[in-house]
């Protein structure tokens, strides 16, 4: 009998409600367990009542808070897999957060495509 897929759980961070769900919706009917966070302060909260296979933050317009936020997190979960959704006018240049970076210019059959690569190599 094949062993059955275990379902990924992911955080989702987004504060534009309309995104997020169409986003959660996206990686929902992928088979995916999918929480959503409004804010980084409620992402937060989640990470500590819960391991998550991946966290996507959208960060919009202002990078730095999310980057922050992938370092906290990075210190006190060294392999959490970190996925950052960005305009395309901004540059990050990382080390070691977050793993992924996808512009929201890509489009969104572009961000399941990405956020499942990431869960395969996990």
């Amino acid at each position: 009998m094949p062993r059955a897929k275990r379902t990924s759980r992911i955080l989702l961070v987004n504060g534009d409600a309309t995104v997020q769900h169409l986003r959660a919706l996206m990686l929902r009917m992928k088979g995916h367990a999918v929480d959503t966070a409004v804010d980084l302060q409620a992402a937060h909260a989640a990470i500590a009542l819960r391991r998550y296979d991946l966290i996507i933050v959208d960060v919009g317009y202002f990078a730095q808070p999310g980057l922050e936020f992938c370092e906290d997190i990075k210190k006190k979960r060294p392999h959490q897999k970190v996925l950052m959704q960005t305009d395309p006018h901004l540059f990050l240049e990382r080390e070691s957060c977050p793993d992924k970076i996808v512009s929201k210019q890509d489009g969104p059959h572009h961000f399941v495509h990405e956020v499942e690569q990431m869960l395969q190599a996990s």
